[in-house]
């Protein structure tokens, strides 16, 4: 089941919704996480419920035991931790990475590794798993006390709005709104929550689907592209992937106030971005604080020497790359920006002193060539699509098409909205005029009748 579909539109959300409208305390927390739990089994194949429901269960009962051993620096409690990090990382591995190191091992050694295969991906495990995670740390490093409710818990973990895609949330951020929920009902904030998610399913349905079924064709063999339409590919797809993600992002936080539930930002104009750093605190927010708190300052952060700093740097990035897919492109995507955080770092004073659109134009080109490595399906793949966007292969004259030139138009289209439009959750949504109300009904429409054709989000395989 997805957001974008009419199961969910017109069944799902306004049953699940009408019913919590109608409740109060413990039975209101039950009825979400079990309408969660519903929604999430339609995500994909049945079984994916039962991963999430190891890990929800495994990390509540194990912070239970934490705060029971009491003292912040005992054996004891490093070991409960170790023992959920395991178990998450394991999981996380068994399912996602499995198949990679059973492939990439029998490419190299001729061999295999029984019992070792690729299963299922369940759908946001990635999310999930994260998410435990920094509760466990947090009540390991005592800034957190134990949650008492095994309901409330798995509200927190299966909360549905933020289930598939993020934003990753933190115990501090729900499970207080959960309390407050309990307590006081559901109190839906309608006008910012339905035009959020009309926002969100607009930018999905009519933007980026329409550009992937153009892009898709051009990247399929990546020898049949020219230098042009190489370049349009990539200028589409950097637009398809930031109108997908960031209508998924609206939505997500749209469904959350309807619930009367504030998820965090996710998604705050990321091409606006000055420099790589700069882009990294408007793209994927949530991954970022979370790559940052949990894993660079682990490392040692800036506190290190400037080699062992550009070292943390560059390991965080990786491993934030590889948690978006089991590739290896992925490993030289995170690498990739590490590698240009450096950069900018190095000379920042002189990268600073030119001018605003020259930094964004920079950025933007350097954020580009990176998605090279995220969409392509191997290294080979993405040298042969940068060896095009350098017109080592000439030109190409035979890409006029009404495809192509489709294309080009919804890339003017996306450039002009990314770099003059603002942020949708900075839209003060309770004072929209008439004629903006008219034209986002008009648009909404259209998303809905062109809904049949439309996919997965993105991030949904993460």
């Amino acid at each position: 089941m997805l957001f974008n579909s009419f199961s969910f539109l017109l069944i799902f959300f306004p049953l699940v919704l009408g019913v919590s409208i109608r409740l109060r305390g413990l039975p209101l927390i039950r009825w979400i996480t079990l309408a969660s739990l519903i929604f999430y089994s339609y995500a994909g194949q049945r079984w994916f419920v039962i991963p999430m429901l190891f890990t929800t269960t495994l990390d509540f009962y194990l912070a239970q035991f934490m705060e029971r051993v009491g003292h912040l620096h005992s054996k004891r409690r490093k070991t409960i931790m170790v023992f959920s990090l395991c178990g998450n990382l394991g999981l996380l591995f068994l399912f996602k990475y499995s198949g990679l190191f059973s492939e990439t091992f029998q490419l190299l050694f001729h061999g295999s590794l029984k019992g070792l295969v690729a299963l299922g991906l369940p759908a946001g495990i990635s999310f999930y798993t994260f998410q435990t995670m920094s509760y466990m740390i947090d009540v390991f490093r005592g800034e957190c006390v134990a949650e008492k409710s095994f309901w409330k818990f798995a509200c927190f973990v299966s909360f549905f709005p933020h289930l598939i895609a993020g934003p990753l949330t933190r115990h501090n951020q729900l499970i207080p709104q959960l309390d407050r929920i309990e307590a006081e009902g559901v109190r839906p904030q309608w006008s910012s929550g339905v035009y959020l998610f009309a926002v969100g399913l607009t930018k999905k349905v009519l933007v980026a689907d329409r550009i992937g079924n153009l892009v898709d064709p051009l990247i399929l063999d990546m020898s049949k592209l020219t230098s042009l339409t190489g370049w349009l590919a990539l200028i589409g797809y950097s637009m398809q992937i930031y109108f997908d993600f960031s209508g998924y992002s609206d939505m997500a936080i749209g469904l959350g106030r309807l619930f009367g539930i504030e998820l965090p930002q996710n998604f705050n104009s990321p091409y606006k971005a000055l420099n790589p750093s700069d882009f990294w605190r408007r793209w994927h927010i949530t991954l970022s604080r979370w790559l940052k708190d949990y894993l660079y300052i682990s490392l040692g952060g800036n506190r290190c020497g400037p080699l062992r700093k550009n070292l943390n740097l560059l390991i965080t990035m990786a491993l934030g790359g590889f948690w978006h897919g089991a590739n290896w492109t992925f490993i030289g995507w995170g690498l990739f920006h590490g590698m240009i955080l450096i950069l900018y770092h190095q000379m920042q004073s002189t990268w600073d002193s030119f001018h605003k659109y020259i930094q964004r134009g920079v950025t933007f080109l350097l954020i580009c060539f990176g998605w090279v490595f995220f969409r392509s399906p191997t290294f080979n793949d993405a040298y042969i699509w940068f060896k095009k966007l350098t017109f080592l292969d000439g030109v190409g004259a035979n890409f006029l098409n009404s495809e192509t030139l489709t294309l080009g138009a919804f890339c003017i289209l996306g450039l002009i909205i990314v770099n003059f439009f603002k942020n949708a959750s900075s839209e003060n949504w309770s004072q929209v005029s008439d004629g903006r109300q008219f034209a986002w009904g008009v648009a909404t429409l259209a998303a809905l009748i062109f809904m049949n054709y439309s996919s997965k989000f993105l991030y949904y395989q993460f």
